[in-house]
């Protein structure tokens, strides 16, 4: 078996007590929560917007991927899409895109897929912020990664990099050496 100085562990937090029971890492209670992508490509530009937030509706976010004719829209905390049939989210979809693109209303759909991917991230529920750990762990050469790490962002693909990029600080820190990789928020 191969031996290291140091270990980052990037572990899904519902995996990381079974491979580390030392760690006596308490995440009862926490929950995934569901993010749920809808791709539509239509035959005519619907907006030439780069990106949107569509604010008090289901839909959350919008990205023209590809000349207006593509479009992405992205559903924080989807729970109340999980059941929901495939036609029905995409007819949701269509419903409220049309509030803000009009142009949705006269073009014709071509082809459209939903992805619902149910453990995205960690439910952040009021409380958790505190419960989430730092990199460092009890253990002086192991330290924790992912977006339900205590990264000072939300769980996000964003806030799991900064998460790594503080796991590798306490690494350096341990081996002595004072190269940094966490930037400093943007204020």
């Amino acid at each position: 078996m191969a031996t290291a100085d140091s270990y980052i562990c990037a572990l899904p937090f519902e995996r990381v007590q079974r491979v580390i029971p030392e760690l006596e890492l308490n995440v009862e209670g926490w929950e995934h929560s569901p993010i749920t992508g809808i791709h539509l490509w239509f035959d005519r530009p619907v907006t030439s917007l780069p990106h949107a937030t569509l604010l008090d509706r289901t839909i959350q976010w919008m990205f023209n991927k590809g000349e207006g004719r593509y479009i992405q829209l992205v559903v924080s905390a989807s729970r109340s899409l999980l059941e929901m049939s495939r036609a029905d989210v995409i007819a949701l979809a269509l419903r409220e895109l049309v509030e803000f693109f009009p142009e949705v209303r006269s073009a014709t759909l071509e082809r459209a897929h939903v992805v619902k991917e149910v453990r995205a991230t960690f439910s952040a529920k009021p409380g958790m912020e505190v419960l989430r750990p730092s990199a460092r762990t009890r253990m002086a050469n192991l330290f924790l990664s992912g977006d339900w790490t205590k990264s000072g962002w939300p769980a996000t693909m964003e806030g799991a990099v900064r998460s790594g990029y503080a796991a590798a600080d306490e690494v350096m820190r341990h081996s002595g050496q004072t190269a940094r990789f966490l930037l400093p928020d943007i204020a």
